[in-house]
C-alpha cells in the first residue's frame, strides 16, 4: 500500500492543494465520519454529507449538507430506496461539488440502506464532472449479521465501478485485535481509523502536508485496509 501511495503521488507530482480535494459523507455512518472530521482538524478541506435521515443531516455542523428523499426518515435499511432517492436529487448533488476540486473522497459504511445504495450514485455523478474519485469504505461488524454483510459487499462492488481507487476496512479486524473492546468504543476506533487514512492519503497528494495524523499509520494500513 505505501508503494500505491507513493506512486499516485508521483503521478499527481504534488499538484494538488488542499483546497482542491473534496470529502463527501454518505449515509449515516459516512456522514457521522466526516462530522468527526470537522472537528478534529480538517479545515482546509471542504466537507460535505448526504443522508436520508434528517435528524443525522439537521445534528451535521458540516456546511454543505444534502438531504435525500421527502420524509426525511431513513431508507429503512434498504439500498434500492436509498439509489433512487439520490437518483433525485442529482441536481442537487451537483452544486455541492466545487467548481474547482480535482479529487473527492466518498466516504461511506457499507450494509445500511443509504449509504450502500446512495454512494454508487453519488460517486458516479462525481465521475461525470471528470473528478478522480476515491472511495474509503467500511464493512460490517460479524454481530451485525450476514444479511447486512452481504449487502454491503454488493454496494462496495457497485461503489468500485464507478471509483478510481477504493479503500475497504473491514470493521470486524478491530474486534480481531481488540477483544476487549465495548461495542461503541469498536465503532468510535473504526471513524478514527478511515479519518487518518483520508488523513494520510490527502497528505501523500499535496506538497508541504505532513500531519500529525500519518505518523505510524502506513504499517496499521497495509494489515487493516486494503485497495479494492
Amino acid at each position: 500500500m505505501k508503494n500505491l501511495f507513493s506512486k499516485y503521488h508521483e503521478r499527481q507530482k504534488g499538484r494538488f492543494d488542499a483546497s482542491e480535494i473534496e470529502i463527501i459523507g454518505v449515509g449515516c455512518g459516512g456522514t457521522n465520519i466526516v462530522n468527526y472530521m470537522q472537528t478534529h482538524g480538517f479545515k482546509d478541506v471542504p466537507l460535505a454529507v448526504c443522508d436520508m435521515d434528517a435528524s443525522v443531516i439537521e445534528h451535521s455542523k458540516v456546511r454543505e449538507k444534502l438531504l435525500f428523499g421527502m420524509d426525511g426518515l431513513g431508507a429503512g435499511n434498504n439500498p434500492e430506496l436509498g439509489k433512487s432517492e439520490a437518483e433525485k436529487k442529482m441536481m442537487d448533488m451537483r452544486s455541492i461539488i466545487k467548481e474547482h476540486t480535482k479529487v473527492t473522497f466518498v466516504v461511506v459504511c457499507l450494509g445500511g440502506g443509504c449509504g450502500t445504495g446512495a454512494s454508487p450514485v453519488v460517486a458516479r455523478e462525481i465521475k461525470k464532472r471528470g473528478v478522480r474519485t476515491i472511495g474509503v469504505a467500511t464493512l460490517p461488524f460479524e454481530f451485525e449479521g450476514m444479511f447486512k454483510f452481504n449487502q454491503a459487499m454488493d454496494g462496495l462492488i457497485e461503489l468500485a465501478t464507478y471509483t478510481d481507487a477504493i479503500f475497504v476496512l473491514n470493521n470486524q479486524y478491530i474486534l480481531n485485535h481488540h477483544p476487549e473492546l465495548a461495542i461503541n468504543a469498536a465503532f468510535s476506533m473504526a471513524d478514527e481509523l478511515i479519518v487518518k487514512v483520508v488523513w494520510s492519503i490527502i497528505d501523500h497528494m499535496c506538497v508541504n502536508r505532513n500531519s500529525k495524523h500519518t505518523n505510524g499509520i502506513i504499517g496499521y494500513l497495509k494489515k487493516a485496509i486494503r485497495p479494492f
